[in-house]
């Protein structure tokens, strides 16, 4: 299969592919052999820079035999705004979610309990617990957050 792209159209999934990425490998400290196949598909597209005339936004590293995108695209690129926008928007959904969810296992009186309640009771016990954290944090944002316990300063 042949595809021809535009150099507009290059540009645009360079940055669905830094996503991608970015998504798969970020937060990765140890190799992880389940991206591999991604990794090659992003690595033989990234090789195509100079023949689509953007030799200036990827570049080959010698010392690791991989393509990188270089700074100049990473400035100029809007694919950080996005990821950015998006970890922030699931910061606080999880956080919100976790601390709803700890609230509704201690109000049910353990998880076991919180199992045998019907969907309404599960939905009537977590919408107000949510909406409570949710109010907080967009009011204050952490100010207000306080890890209990032994305090060492």
């Amino acid at each position: 299969m042949k595809i021809d792209l535009s150099e507009k159209e290059y540009i645009t999934l360079l940055d669905i592919l830094y996503i991608a990425e970015w998504v798969l490998t970020a937060h990765k400290v140890d190799r992880d052999h389940r991206v591999e196949k991604y990794e090659t598909i992003v690595q033989k597209f990234y090789s195509l820079a100079k023949e689509m005339g953007h030799e200036n936004l990827v570049e080959y590293d010698d010392k690791l035999a991989k393509y990188f995108p270089t700074r100049e695209y990473e400035d100029s690129s809007k694919s950080m705004m996005f990821i950015e926008e998006y970890q922030d928007d699931t910061f606080w959904d999880e956080l919100i979610n976790r601390l709803a969810y700890r609230d509704m296992v201690n109000q049910a009186g353990g998880i076991e309990k919180l199992k045998q309640l019907t969907m309404k009771e599960h939905f009537e016990l977590e919408s107000p617990l949510e909406q409570r954290y949710y109010e907080e944090f967009e009011k204050n944002g952490l100010d207000n957050l306080i890890i209990k316990g032994d305090r060492k300063t």
